[in-house]
């Protein structure tokens, strides 16, 4: 199985899990300020929830000193310093795209879980946890990870308090944007005492995703919006990695910059006014009645996937938008 079908989601459950991580209104803008304010010491010392001098949300942070033979630091995309003995051997990502960089790393042997949401055939024999947010933590306990790795967000906060109190090391990650994407294949990476392998991994799909902008270079852009699904339609907006890649693909968002939080809701009526060349909605997603009346062209859920598979997404959102460069 190629890197676009590692962590193969069914349209609707990755529209939960968007929905989930990102919350909407004040919720999803809040991560860019708050930080990894909601972490704390564990039992052991093992994990901070401080954040240094100069990181968003230090207003609120105190100081933590670091874990006395700490072998490992790394910072998280919370802002949080993880301190670890020794690169983990057990290993539980509840974030699927996560999951399939581990893999891609070539560590898939320290995996000892996953989530409902992972389908890739090679995790057929690990124990599920649940989902990836408020997993079962009897479950996620007994399998003695050295690290979780976890999305980053206030809709689940219960999951790291419980980690900390178990004195089970966490590692948050946030993958918005793009560049998201590749600050977390390198954090993975450097986790896993593998940053060359990582920084690799990072510019092969940089020169992917280039790769498709040159092909679709000076061609008009198509005017689209990426549907998620549901009636009002969820949909993908500015400051999402869903939205770069239509643009790198040679679309144009018809929204605007702070039109909706990351991923929300927005009226029929809203898109109606809107000049739209084209819509864009994954396999499964029900596209609303009053929007019929656009031409809807249908992608894979691979798109919503924010891990290894970026470069398929660019190249299969290219060939929707501009057929006739591959032509």
């Amino acid at each position: 199985m190629g890197r676009s079908g590692m962590n193969r989601l069914g349209a609707t459950g990755l529209l939960l899990l968007l929905v989930l991580v990102v919350g909407c209104g004040e919720d999803a803008g809040a991560h860019r300020g708050s930080g990894g304010t909601g972490g704390s010491p564990s039992a052991d010392g093992t994990v901070s929830g401080a954040l240094p001098d100069g990181a968003p949300g230090d207003g609120d942070a105190t100081a933590v000193d670091p874990v006395v033979g700490a072998e490992l630091v790394v910072r998280d995309q919370a802002g949080r310093e993880v301190y670890l003995p020794a690169p983990p051997d057990r290993v539980v990502s509840l974030v699927p795209a996560a999951t399939g960089i581990v893999l891609a790393l070539g560590e898939g042997h320290r995996l000892v879980g996953r989530t409902d949401y992972d389908q890739d055939p090679r995790l057929e024999g690990l124990p599920s946890v649940g989902g990836g947010l408020h997993p079962s933590l009897e479950r996620l306990t007994s399998l003695e990870p050295g690290i979780v790795i976890r999305f980053e967000g206030d809709q689940d906060r219960a999951t790291p308090s419980a980690l900390d109190r178990a004195g089970i090391p966490h590692l948050a990650v946030r993958p918005d944007r793009l560049d998201d994407v590749f600050a977390m294949i390198e954090l993975v990476g450097r986790t896993l005492d593998v940053p060359g392998r990582a920084r690799a991994l990072a510019e092969e799909l940089r020169g992917e995703l280039e790769t498709v902008r040159e092909r679709v270079g000076g061609r008009t852009p198509v005017r689209t919006l990426f549907l998620l699904g549901g009636d009002p339609p969820w949909v993908a907006g500015p400051g999402t990695f869903i939205h770069e890649l239509v643009e790198i693909a040679g679309g144009r968002n018809i929204l605007a910059e702070g039109e909706v939080p990351l991923y929300g809701p927005i009226s029929v009526e809203e898109i109606v006014q809107r000049e739209v060349d084209l819509l864009l909605i994954p396999e499964g997603g029900q596209v609303p009645s009053g929007l019929r009346r656009f031409e809807v062209m249908r992608v894979s859920g691979d798109v919503q996937s924010p891990g290894v598979g970026l470069g398929g997404a660019a190249r299969e959102l290219s060939r929707v938008l501009h057929p006739e460069v591959w032509e």
